[in-house]
């Protein structure tokens, strides 16, 4: 006679041991994504992985325009305006993330509109596709010179792309947008190594930290994780919008370090190839940031730096003309300052050499976050979520 009664038992009993390795497998699951991430300093509550992968986008965008070969004009141009990784369907191509329409979708738009005072509208895309082409505003300069500002430029792009997406998770108190902040800031976060940390600001903030001995990328991370803790309900508003300033800052301070590195470069370049490259490089890096810098100085960049509109050998010395502007402007954006910028790590003789005054960065200045913190955050946050599943 079959026991139906033991049946249901057994059945049962699998059923819950099942229940448990299904739950096993989720909780190891997280805490492996916690440990993929760990180098990242960030874990996305929202799956940005798909969002993330427009760098690998930009890293071929930038392969191809390097190249220099015009059978790869179809992939350059498909890669940019269709996208290939990046999220064509959610307008989240390369040019889709450079002509964003931000008031339209939602977002505040006054950032852009800082910007685009500065360098007027449609600054992203009509100065990357004049550059590939080297033709419209870059008819007649060099081939170096055209590259280097198409390439610097999509960096560029990913910076507007991650404020408008920031604007939005304030304005909607969405963590999904704040964790696509990070995304489009970061670029790739996951295990794939051979584009990991590409297209965004991220890698070029820290590049510059290296150069300065600054830990403008670790201010970013600790705005992101604060902004993180003030999205989640009961959002805090006021805290998320501290964070997102913080975060701006950071830019500030990185993209003022990059425009003194690359016209300090100009300044000594005797090659017309370097002069055309460090013109390029030092005046595209000033656009990631052009609108969040004080505006007057904006303004005196834009008109010094611009190499469509002055030409290298009619103005030599666009290095001290801009670092005297610097420090006679207390505030050069969103409460950073040349002294915070610790530009004699790099630029040894710049007081001497312009004939200005820097001081100590101010110790006032909060500090970033220990890496450990974070992680440990991290880390007991996963496991809490894991102990959870077996209550």
């Amino acid at each position: 006679e079959y026991d139906f009664k033991f049946a249901s038992k057994s059945l049962l009993s699998l059923n819950k041991k099942s229940y448990s390795i299904m739950k096993l497998n989720i909780a190891l699951t997280l805490l492996t994504a916690a440990a993929v991430n760990a180098d990242v300093g960030y874990t996305p509550v929202n799956d940005v992985t798909d969002h993330a992968k427009f760098g690998i986008d930009v890293k071929n965008i930038q392969k191809y325009i390097g190249d220099g070969n015009k059978t790869e004009a179809f992939e350059l141009y498909s890669t940019y305006t269709e996208g290939v990784n990046s999220r064509a369907s959610a307008g989240k191509t390369v040019q889709g993330m450079a002509t964003k329409d931000w008031a339209d979708s939602g977002a505040p738009d006054e950032i852009k509109k800082a910007y685009e005072a500065v360098l007027g509208e449609n600054h992203l895309d009509s100065y990357t596709t004049d550059a590939i082409n080297c033709d419209g505003t870059f008819a007649g300069y060099s081939a170096t010179l055209c590259e280097v500002a198409a390439t610097k430029n999509l960096h560029c792009t990913a910076i507007s792309y991650s404020q408008y997406e920031g604007e939005k998770a304030i304005a909607k108190s969405s963590e999904k947008n704040w964790d696509e902040l990070f995304a489009f800031w970061h670029g790739v976060y996951t295990e794939d190594a051979d584009y990991f940390l590409d297209g965004g600001g991220a890698v070029v903030q820290g590049k510059r930290d290296k150069d300065f001995g600054t830990e403008y990328k670790k201010a970013a991370l600790k705005a992101l994780n604060d902004g993180q803790k003030a999205v989640q309900a009961p959002v805090d508003k006021e805290a998320l919008q501290a964070a997102f300033d913080a975060f701006n800052a950071a830019h500030v301070g990185s993209f003022a370090q990059a425009t003194m590195k690359y016209a300090k470069s100009l300044k000594d370049a005797t090659e017309q190839s370097d002069i055309d490259k460090y013109f390029a490089e030092g005046y595209t890096y000033f656009r990631c940031a052009a609108g969040l810098f004080d505006a007057d100085l904006a303004t005196f960049i834009q008109d010094q730096f611009d190499p469509r509109g002055v030409k290298a050998g009619s103005q030599p010395d666009v290095y001290c003309a801009i670092a005297k502007k610097m420090a006679a402007t207390s505030d050069i954006g969103y409460g950073v300052s040349i002294n915070d910028l610790n530009l004699e790590k790099k630029l040894v003789n710049i007081t001497t050499d312009c004939n200005i005054t820097l001081e100590a960065p101010s110790p006032s200045k909060p500090k970033p976050d220990s890496a450990s913190g974070t992680f440990g955050y991290v880390a007991a946050a996963m496991s809490a979520f894991a102990v959870n599943l077996f209550l």
